[in-house]
C-alpha cells in the first residue's frame, strides 16, 4: 500500500532552522500541521506559510505556557479564528509539570470551544492527566472534529473517546513504549493518525517518521512503503 507522509502535530516554529523544515516538507510533499503554542505565535508566522500548499498553520493556546499577556493573547485568537481551520495545540494538563492553576487552565479551553463550536473546525488537543475533562468540555461544547495528541490516559477513557467518533494521533514515543503500544493496540485502524511532536520528541523531522509507518506495518501485518 503506498501511502503520503502525514504529520498531524509538529512545532515547525520551535526548530531553529524553522523556514528550512516549513519548505522540506513542502518540497517533499508531507502534509503537515503546524501547531502554535500562542496566538502570538500564529500571528507571527503565519504569512510565512498561508500560501505553501502542504502546510497548515494552526492556531493555539497552550495550557503549559504561562508567560504572556491573557487579554492580549485571548484578542489575537479571535482575530486570528477565521484564517485557519486548525485549532492547536490547546488542552488541559494537570500533571505536575503544569504551573498555571487548573481552573484558569479550564477557563481560557472554555474560551476557545466557546468561539469555535460552531465553526468548522479540525482541533488538535493536549490531555495529560486530564483526559476526562478535556472530554467533558468537548461533548458541553458540542465539538465533532478533534484529534487526541499523544493520548496517555486511561483505556476507559479512552473507548468513550472513540464513542464520540474523536481520533488520536500517534508518534515514534508511543510506539517504543509498553504503554503507547498498550493504547496503540486498543485503536480502530480508521482512528489513527501520525503525528511527530517535533522536535519534542528529538531527531525525528515529519519527512523521516519512518518508524511509526514501520510499527504499524506489522500491528496490521500490512506492507506500508
Amino acid at each position: 500500500m503506498n501511502i503520503e507522509l502525514v504529520d498531524t502535530h509538529c512545532h515547525i516554529n520551535f526548530f531553529s532552522n524553522a523556514g528550512d523544515i516549513a519548505l522540506n516538507c513542502e518540497n517533499k510533499k508531507i502534509h503537515t500541521i503546524y501547531v502554535t503554542t500562542l496566538p502570538s505565535q500564529f500571528e507571527e508566522t503565519y504569512p510565512y506559510v498561508k500560501n505553501l500548499k502542504y502546510i497548515y498553520p494552526s492556531l493555539g493556546f497552550h495550557c503549559l505556557e504561562h508567560k504572556y499577556d491573557l487579554n492580549r493573547e485571548k484578542k489575537l485568537f479571535l482575530k486570528n479564528i477565521d484564517k485557519t481551520k486548525f485549532i492547536g495545540e490547546i488542552g488541559l494538563d494537570f500533571s505536575k509539570k503544569a504551573i498555571t492553576k487548573h481552573n484558569q487552565q479550564i477557563e481560557i479551553l472554555e474560551f476557545i470551544l466557546s468561539n469555535i463550536q460552531n465553526k468548522d473546525k479540525i482541533m488538535s488537543i493536549h490531555s495529560a492527566s486530564a483526559e476526562d475533562k478535556v472530554l467533558e468540555l468537548l461533548i458541553k461544547y458540542r465539538i465533532n472534529k478533534v484529534i487526541f495528541h499523544w493520548y496517555s490516559g486511561k483505556i476507559s477513557t479512552l473507548k468513550q473517546i472513540l464513542e464520540n467518533n474523536y481520533y488520536f494521533s500517534i508518534n515514534e514515543a508511543m510506539c517504543r513504549s509498553k504503554k503507547g503500544q498498550n493504547i496503540i493496540s486498543k485503536l480502530p485502524i480508521d482512528k489513527i493518525l501520525i503525528e511527530t511532536d517535533a522536535p519534542f520528541i528529538k531527531n525525528i523531522l515529519p519527512y523521516q517518521n519512518t518508524f511509526v509507518y514501520s510499527y504499524l506495518s506489522e500491528v496490521w501485518n500490512s506492507n506500508i512503503k
